[in-house]
C-alpha cells in the first residue's frame, strides 16, 4: 500500500501497513469461479526467534484512552506467547533460526508529552527511542515496541496499523522493531467487525486485533526481508478477513489464560491456510 503522504520520512527500512480493506494484490472475484493463490516465500532476511514486547502509550495531557484500554492491550502482549494464535509463526524460520512460540511481555510505559502538529513516521520513531532511553530498554531483534495514540490523534489516514525497523542510532547493528496502533475509535473501518467486542470495549478490542496482526508479521519478517508474499503482502495481510465464528455469549472466538479475545487468523505456509482455525 501507498505511504500515506505525513508518513514519508526517512527510515532504514520500509513500513508496511494494515488497513481495513487493504489487500496487496489483484482482488478475489468469487465470479469467475477462480481462488485466490498465495505463495509466501522466504526472503533471507531474519525472523524474531523469541521477543520480548514493550507497550508505550502516547497519551498527552486532556487527550482520551478508555479505562480499559491500557490494561486490556498491556494483558493481551503478556498472553500471546505460548498461545495457538502466536504459534502459527513457529512454522517460520530465518537466517538466524526457527521462530519459537516464546513471548514475553517486557512492561509499559506512558508519555504525556504533546503531539508535535503532525505525527510523522519520524515522530513515532523518536517516541520509540524516548521510551527506551526513559526505561533503559534493549533493541534488536529479541524485542518489539508497539506506540499507541491516544483517540483522534490522527483521522482517516487508510490504515488501521503499521510496522516498520530501524537502525539503532548507538549500534546499527540492532534493528529496532516497531509497530505504530492509532487509538481505533478515530478511524473508519478498524473497529472489530460486526460490533463483536468480548471485552465490552470496542477501542481495546479492535486494537488487540490490530496488534495481533502486527506481532505475527513483526515475528515472521521484522525488517521487511523475510517471509511475504510478494502479491499479498505478510502473514497478517493474507488473512486479514478469516474470523473464524466467535462462540459464547461475549463473542470471542481464543481464550489465552483465561481472557476472551477475538482475532484474525494468521497464514500458514505449512497448511496452506489460514489458522489456527479460530
Amino acid at each position: 500500500m501507498v505511504a500515506p503522504r505525513w508518513a514519508l520520512a526517512a527510515h532504514d527500512y520500509p513500513i508496511h501497513f494494515d488497513g481495513p480493506m487493504v489487500h496487496h494484490g489483484a482482488p478475489f472475484d468469487g465470479r469467475r469461479g477462480d481462488l485466490p493463490h498465495f505463495e509466501v516465500m522466504f526472503h533471507s532476511g531474519p525472523v524474531q526467534v523469541t521477543t520480548r514486547s514493550y507497550a508505550i502509550y502516547w497519551r498527552p495531557t486532556g487527550t482520551f484512552m478508555s479505562r480499559k484500554y491500557l490494561p486490556l492491550l498491556d494483558q493481551f502482549l503478556t498472553d500471546a506467547g505460548g498461545s495457538r494464535i502466536y504459534g502459527v509463526t513457529k512454522e517460520y524460520y530465518g537466517s538466524n533460526g526457527q521462530v519459537r512460540n516464546q513471548s514475553t511481555f517486557g512492561g509499559s510505559w506512558t508519555d504525556t508529552s504533546p503531539y508535535p502538529a503532525n505525527i510523522t513516521d519520524e515522530a513515532i520513531q523518536d517516541e520509540v527511542l524516548k521510551a527506551m532511553d526513559a526505561n533503559d530498554w534493549r533493541p534488536g531483534l529479541h524485542s518489539s515496541f508497539f506506540v499507541m495514540t491516544a483517540k483522534g490523534a490522527i483521522k482517516n489516514v487508510g490504515f488501521c496499523a503499521y510496522h516498520s525497523a530501524f537502525n539503532f542510532r548507538h549500534d546499527a547493528a540492532q534493528p529496532v522493531v516497531y509497530a505504530f496502533v492509532p487509538y481505533v475509535g478515530a478511524l473508519n473501518g478498524c473497529d472489530p467487525p460486526y460490533g463483536i467486542s468480548p471485552n465490552n470495549d470496542v477501542a481495546s478490542d479492535g486494537s488487540i486485533i490490530s496488534i495481533s496482526h502486527e506481532q505475527d508479521e513483526m515475528v515472521t519478517d521484522p525488517t521487511l526481508n523475510a517471509w511475504y508474499d510478494p502479491n499479498n503482502g505478510e502473514i497478517g495481510d493474507i488473512c486479514i478477513f478469516a474470523f473464524g465464528v466467535p462462540f459464547g455469549p461475549n463473542g470471542s472466538n481464543i481464550v489465552i489464560n483465561e481472557h476472551p479475545y477475538f482475532l484474525q487468523e494468521e497464514w500458514s505456509q505449512q497448511s496452506r491456510s489460514c489458522q489456527p482455525n479460530l
